[in-house]
């Protein structure tokens, strides 16, 4: 992975109200980043109400995440020995991703490039101007097309120390395969349930993320999306970044950070509610690492945005011991249940909760 006290809000309106319409949902958000603001905990799950056919929902597809399909796609991305944004297998890696989402059903894949500039090694006067690659992929909203819901985790891996080479070797399985697996499996249990959200969602491994404060000119991947974004029109309703999300000392710890970004308030709480109601991870809030990941640049721009992180940072990062035999499957699929909750309780149609009623 490559700040400032979020308060927590005293009144923030239910997700079903904002979810009348898209007009209402863009109106709440920038409501909600400027009421008065309180330090008093909120008990978010009272707050964040689910109807008994949103719930069904809700278990539904969280149940069929699946431990050993993350697992699998982050091997089979440490199979590519590195993904230093440097080395010449970059646009290889995006390919990978973009036929992975195609294999699960989504049509709409793009490989987007972008250039930019970096000095490696650091103050070594070699400037390296390269193309970087993102990749988007989209479940087209049905509603508000032109809203759009991102579940992102940059793809690009690092390591450091002595006689090191990242451009041969930098497995980062953690830091972050976990996060593009993440990414992965959320968007194959959408696509093979039929979701179809209200608002687009967007799911995207951003590129040329871990020297995101180095470059020497050009652009990081999540700030090239965003031009891409702000130049066609269309606006972010929210932006979940997952980084780091696969490491715990034990099976006894469940602790996740949540990263709050500023101005996002209603986003951590949602995040909150969802959490305790459907699965075994302990939230804590922090802000620490809000500047040093893509989301950093989501919040930048004025858009809701959550950072999740594990808890117990892994010592491994930057190192050749950042494999897969290190990390937790089963801990990476619970912190995926929080992001695919989250979309799913933003984006459903208001038929779900009438079907109830009916």
């Amino acid at each position: 992975m490559g700040g400032r006290v979020c308060e927590r809000s005293r009144n923030v309106k239910t997700m079903l109200n904002l979810l009348l319409s898209c007009a209402l949902f863009v109106a709440t958000v920038g409501a909600q980043t400027t009421e008065n603001q309180s330090s008093d905990k909120v008990e978010v799950s009272e707050k964040w109400a689910v109807s008994e056919a949103l719930d069904s929902l809700l278990v539904d597809y969280l149940s069929v995440i699946n431990p050993d399909s993350i697992g699998s796609y982050m091997s089979q991305l440490v199979g590519f020995k590195t993904r230093f944004m440097l080395a010449e297998n970059r646009r290889d890696i995006a390919v990978w991703i973009e036929k992975r989402f195609r294999e699960f059903g989504l049509t709409d894949v793009v490989v987007d490039s972008f250039q930019n500039t970096l000095e490696y090694p650091p103050r070594s006067g070699q400037l390296h101007t390269t193309w970087q690659y993102n990749v988007v992929a989209a479940l087209k909203g049905t509603e508000c097309p032109d809203t759009v819901f991102v579940l992102g985790a940059h793809d690009d891996s690092f390591i450091m120390g002595p006689q090191v080479d990242p451009y041969t070797y930098s497995p980062g399985a953690n830091n972050n395969a976990s996060g593009v697996a993440v990414c992965l499996e959320i968007a194959r249990v959408m696509v093979q349930k039929g979701f179809k959200p209200r608002c687009t969602i967007n799911f995207v491994g951003f590129g040329a993320e871990e020297f995101m404060t180095m470059l020497a000119d050009g652009v990081t991947g999540s700030q090239h999306y965003i031009n891409r974004i702000r130049e066609s029109g269309r606006t972010v309703g929210l932006m979940i970044d997952n980084n780091q999300i696969s490491y715990r000392p034990s099976n006894d710890n469940w602790e996740l950070d949540f990263q709050n970004c500023p101005g996002s308030q209603w986003v951590t709480d949602l995040a909150h509610g969802l959490c305790e109601k459907y699965t075994k991870i302990v939230p804590v809030d922090t802000n620490d690492h809000i500047n040093y990941t893509d989301a950093y640049y989501f919040w930048s721009a004025g858009y809701p945005t959550i950072f999740f992180e594990e808890f117990h940072f892994c010592p491994h990062t930057f190192t050749d011991k950042d494999i897969p035999e290190n990390c937790d499957p089963v801990y990476c699929a619970e912190v995926a249940k929080i992001s695919c909750a989250m979309l799913l309780y933003s984006n459903h149609s208001a038929s779900t909760d009438s079907e109830e009623t009916e």
